[in-house]
């Protein structure tokens, strides 16, 4: 009587106009197991932050996760969660079993960082911040999944549907989403999607909608060579390269909505007296709206073309050639803003009496199941973060560390249902 009582008195408490998602929730927060769930989350962040760093202490560049992953595997195991495994992807996988009336829901963080393997990890405080390569991006989220899990089994959390927690690999830069791309690829079960990452600098725990695609591409441009004396005259591969990537400077995209293209990595030349016969570049190019995303390509493509054209032209040549190969796809994707899975992630955070906050778009591992049509956020692992991918800078800070995975938690129970209580979210 107690338990309904409080549960009634908080949906009282919500506007008359609230959605379904808000009083579901408040009845799910007020429960005694999930009341319990979300303080074991507050009073163990201490725990969660030398989890982290334990994890963090671990590389795990990008296709080189196994190490990690091995870690983790014991980790789920001591969280109680059943099938711990480590898939044919090099994704480690575990699951909380429901009811087995409920949706498959999927709680995902990724592994791999973007660091080389032999970058130092060490941990470096600094007015009240963590500095150290990958802490925020990826180590928290990876440690916040897991109290999640300790929590739920520790309150004795009976969901309907079955929650499965996966440490996926690949997600970062040329992993071009391996690790949910076999997930999906081996899985059709699964009815939502959850993935955790660092607030990428937003106040509060944003809930991510939106997902940018991008394509990557390898451009390799291909000349005669020769000896930079005797042989001048003959078109350069580098000086190609270099007439290129002017083009491509000045193609011009809208901000709104946003498109943005990049040349991140160049190579070429054998010496400081050779033609060059061969030089290359990696080329990235982003955004959530696909049709955009396709539209600059081709306006990328073209400018090759042209600076290919005036090389040739310049040296009044044929021998230069560009070969452009795709290594990379991330889907673009999107959720509209009343899905919901959208409305139950907000209605975790009002319930609790916090900002209901929304992100704009990032690519992340959400992307692969948004571009499916499967229903998928991004969320905060908690605290404050920044310096993203940037060896010297990236930072971690425990400010409202707690409240990230409890949202997290809370949108979980909330899709999945709780046995005896609340019917899934999910469908």
């Amino acid at each position: 009587m107690k338990h309904l009582l409080l549960s009634l008195a908080i949906a009282a408490a919500l506007p008359a106009h609230a959605q379904e998602q808000e009083l579901e929730l408040a009845r799910i927060a007020a429960q005694p197991a999930v009341k319990q769930a979300l303080a074991y989350i507050e009073k163990n962040e201490p725990a969660t932050q030398k989890t982290m760093l334990a994890i963090n202490a671990i590389p795990a560049p990008t296709f080189a996760e196994a190490a990690r992953a091995r870690d983790y595997v014991e980790r789920l195991k001591s969280a109680g969660l059943a099938d711990v495994h480590i898939d044919d992807a090099g994704n480690v996988l575990g699951l909380h079993r429901g009811s087995g009336k409920g949706p498959l829901i999927v709680l995902a963080a990724h592994l791999d960082t973007v660091y080389p393997a032999a970058t130092d990890l060490t941990v470096h405080e600094k007015d009240d911040r963590l500095y150290a390569p990958g802490i925020a991006d990826n180590g928290r989220s990876l440690a916040a999944m897991l109290t999640i899990a300790h929590a739920m089994r520790e309150a004795r959390v009976q969901t309907e549907g079955d929650v499965l927690f996966v440490a996926n690999v690949g997600e970062e830069g040329l992993g071009d989403l391996k690790g949910v791309k076999y997930l999906f690829s081996q899985r059709k079960d699964i009815k939502a999607f959850v993935g955790l990452e660092p607030a990428l600098g937003t106040d509060g725990d944003p809930v991510t909608y939106m997902g940018a695609g991008s394509r990557r591409f390898k451009v390799t441009i291909h000349g005669p060579g020769g000896h930079s004396y005797e042989g001048f005259g003959l078109p350069s591969a580098v000086h190609a390269a270099g007439r290129v990537i002017a083009r491509i400077d000045d193609v011009r995209v809208p901000s709104q909505p946003k498109v943005t293209f990049n040349v991140g990595v160049i190579q070429g030349g054998q010496s400081v007296n050779s033609i060059s016969a061969e030089a290359s570049m990696l080329i990235d190019i982003r955004s959530a709206d696909a049709a955009l995303l396709t539209k600059v390509e081709q306006q990328i493509k073209d400018a090759i073309q042209q600076g290919v054209s005036e090389t040739n032209q310049r040296w009044n040549s044929k021998a230069i050639t560009a070969d452009i190969a795709l290594i990379g796809d991330r889907p673009a994707g999107q959720m509209q803003k009343d899905a919901v899975i959208v409305k139950t992630a907000l209605a975790a955070a009002k319930v609790q009496g916090r900002p209901a906050l929304l992100d704009g778009p990032h690519s992340t591992d959400a992307n692969l199941p948004m571009s499916l049509g499967i229903p998928a956020i991004t969320m905060s692992g908690g605290g404050d973060s920044g310096g993203y991918h940037s060896e010297k800078l990236e930072w971690w800070s425990a400010r409202n560390a707690h409240t990230g995975p409890q949202n997290v938690m809370l949108t979980i129970l909330g899709l999945a249902g709780v046995q005896g209580l609340a019917a899934p979210l999910a469908r």
